[in-house]
């Protein structure tokens, strides 16, 4: 009877360490160096992340396991570090399953503050590729209208808080939105960019080894993505949302593979980032499912008859009715070209009579006229 061997993969494993030694050495005995000289990175080979951890989502970096939940915030270890952003006003608690209504939102182009922290790998379409991945994230798996894209740039940072408010309502009266996105990417540094473009000898079998395992712990191969992202209300321009987002993952390429191509996404750089764009897409949905519904109203002195931007795809019906709000643009006393948007509840109501795919129509309820600007909310 014959006897059975047990297979062992250890030995196996010891050839295909050993080979991609032998491979790592004669690359490294005949390799030139591969640094671009305007790569940016840091020199000291630390990861400088925001101050102001409890209000930051951080996803992938060395200190933290990859995970799309932001550590506790310095109040208590029990207080989700997400509710800290949500005004005082707005409810904290608002059921998913009632808010039946898709709400419009448009996102800007994002900006870039260190423009050579994109060079290695050529990532220069992160500026236009992020929005495009939150865009997807909140398409598929979030109760909104597909949000708008446009190619303007929003909230540098020599802007005033007024600018801001101005022209997050601009381009929400342009896109007919109810809340417009923005964001700066503040950096895309590696934390030791030799590692991967100009690698020595021990650190060639190093990545070699962390390649052939997928282990990523002591790589030194660590690249960063931080962004400061804004949601605001495009009626008021007031900040609804203001976060700073972290990640970081292993960039084991030398190529220009681009931002957000399929080679990309294969790197724990590019899975990261992309996990990442679903964390900011959960706090995008939960800040706008706790507001209201808000239309626009245009109305014609004279008749009692008015006009809704917004209708069947945002899931109005007809017979419904509409609290009726009044935009009253308040000047300051103190400073030139400052104003506040308040909104200021009147004691009417709207009934929508006609509902078409992006419009409606609707009758002032004691038939009135509407002088002015209204929106028409629904609480």
């Amino acid at each position: 009877m014959g006897s059975i061997r047990s297979l062992n993969p250890l030995p196996q494993l010891a050839k295909s360490l050993l080979l991609t030694s032998i491979l790592g050495l004669s690359s490294a005995l005949c390799a030139n160096p591969l640094v671009p000289d305007d790569i940016a990175y840091r020199p000291e080979g630390k990861v400088a992340l925001s101050q102001n951890t409890g209000d930051a989502v951080v996803v992938g970096t060395t200190q933290l396991p990859a995970s799309t939940t932001p550590p506790p915030s310095e109040a208590g270890a029990d207080t989700p570090a997400q509710t800290h952003y949500l005004p005082q006003n707005q409810c904290a608690d608002r059921s998913r399953d009632h808010n039946t209504l898709h709400k419009s939102l448009v996102i800007t182009r994002f900006t870039r503050r260190n423009p050579q922290s994109a060079n290695a790998g050529n990532l220069y379409a992160a500026e236009a590729g992020i929005p495009e991945m939150i865009r997807a994230q909140l398409t598929r798996t979030h109760q909104l209208l597909p949000p708008a894209m446009i190619a303007q740039g929003f909230a540098l940072p020599n802007l005033s808080e007024t600018q801001l408010k101005q022209q997050a309502q601009k381009i929400a009266r342009q896109t007919r939105a109810q809340f417009v996105l923005s964001g700066t990417i503040d950096d895309m540094a590696m934390t030791d960019a030799s590692s991967t473009y100009n690698p020595g000898l021990y650190r060639q079998l190093a990545n070699g080894f962390h390649n052939l395992t997928g282990i990523e712990k002591f790589d030194k191969r660590t690249r960063l993505f931080t962004l400061e992202l804004e949601l605001r209300d495009g009626f008021t321009g007031e900040p609804l949302l203001n976060r700073r987002y972290s990640a970081s993952g292993v960039w084991n390429t030398r190529k220009a593979i681009g931002f957000d191509s399929p080679a990309f996404l294969k790197t724990p750089y590019g899975r990261n980032v992309a996990k990442l764009s679903g964390a900011i897409s959960d706090d995008i949905a939960q800040t706008v499912d706790c507001q209201p519904y808000i239309a626009s109203i245009d109305a014609h002195p004279g008749q009692t008859q008015v006009i809704l931007q917004g209708g069947a795809n945002n899931g109005l019906q007809a017979g419904a009715k509409m609290q009726l709000y009044q935009v009253i643009v308040v000047g300051s006393n103190s400073e030139y070209q400052v104003s506040e948007t308040r909104l200021v509840r009147r004691p009417t109501q709207l009934h929508l009579s006609e509902v078409y795919p992006s419009h409606s129509t609707a009758v002032v309820e004691d038939g009135s006229y509407l002088n002015g600007h209204y929106l028409a909310v629904i609480d």
